[in-house]
């Protein structure tokens, strides 16, 4: 016989005695266990000891099943192990279990609870920062608590996003996703709501204005109030206002909007016009040309057709013209 083939003749006997004759197999188990979520493996509640590398190898990769959900406790008895090493094909005829330690293995899973508090917390800071509104002008608060989250993770392997279902709202009620990852996996999604309220300055009536009265600083004024139910455009200066039409009657303490005034000007560009100075006893009615449109108590330029000079007024009325310079 060649001296190679009679060596790999030599090992292969050496390694089926080594493998097939009785072994000793010493397994202690550990009393208490925390694992991360995972397949539980014999080696992993217990210290296996045996002369045989290989089968200590195999031995120690013996499946047990999953951990158990967080906060729960799963008991792993030795009975449950015999039976599992005679699923593996382990003989334990000719093998020699020894066990050591106590009699059963208690295995929890590594576990964090994240408090419905922080959830809420992250959701707001998130719904202030896309309302890019200051403190003093937005109010957000949420009526439905959201409850603790046990997971099956270290604090330092979880990590939180939130989106808003309905990118477009920003005041009312409002839904947010806060979706939850492990280890950068999305493990769970919870729904957080807000209602959030507006506060702004906005123009609004100091007392009653009857329709067609004309806008003045006399009847507007700079208030703030809740603005939350108002979707429409608002004005936020006076002086937008001026000179314009009520088309209805207008209670006090009114949010003035465009769909309650009349936007069209008195006069237009071009428009033949009264051009008049009152001064004392001195009172002088010309004819004009306006150069710009413009509401009543707006100033506008105008031209005066007999010295083409061209003055400043107040609109008076759609045909009036009061020279102030």
């Amino acid at each position: 016989m060649k001296p190679k083939y009679f060596t790999l003749f030599l090992t292969t006997i050496f390694l089926f005695v080594y493998t097939t004759a009785a072994e000793e197999i010493k397994i202690d188990l550990k009393e208490k266990v925390t694992l991360p979520e995972k397949q539980i493996v014999l080696g992993d509640i217990a210290s296996v000891s045996c002369n045989n590398p290989f089968l200590l190898e195999k031995i120690g990769n013996v499946p047990l099943g999953n951990t158990p959900w967080p906060g729960n406790i799963r008991k792993i008895e030795r009975d449950i192990l015999t039976v599992r090493l005679m699923d593996e094909g382990i003989d334990l005829n000719s093998n020699e279990i020894i066990y050591g330690g106590t009699p059963f293995s208690l295995v929890a899973v590594e576990s964090t609870i994240l408090r419905g508090d922080e959830i809420l917390r992250v959701a707001k800071e998130y719904c202030l920062s896309n309302l890019s509104r200051s403190e003093d002008e937005v109010n957000v608060e949420s009526d439905r608590p959201v409850q603790d989250k046990l997971l099956p993770a270290n604090a330092e392997d979880i990590r939180l996003e939130v989106m808003q279902v309905e990118t477009n709202k920003d005041r009312g009620s409002i839904q947010l996703v806060v979706r939850i990852f492990i280890n950068d996996k999305l493990y769970l999604k919870v729904p957080v709501f807000f209602h959030v309220c507006i506060y702004e300055t906005i123009v609004t009536s100091s007392k009653k204005i009857d329709r067609n009265d004309t806008l003045t600083l006399d009847n507007l004024m700079m208030s703030k109030m809740e603005t939350t139910k108002f979707y429409r455009t608002m004005f936020s200066k006076v002086e937008d206002l001026i000179g314009k039409r009520a088309l209805r009657s207008i209670p006090p303490n009114t949010p003035i909007t465009p769909e309650i005034v009349d936007n069209s000007p008195a006069i237009k560009k071009g428009d033949i016009i009264r051009v008049f100075v009152h001064s004392g006893n001195l009172h002088v009615i010309t004819k004009g040309v306006a150069k710009e449109d413009g509401c009543i108590g707006k100033i506008i330029k105008v031209k005066n057709i007999d010295s083409n000079k061209e003055l400043y007024g107040v609109v008076e009325d759609s045909t009036a013209v009061k020279i102030v310079f």
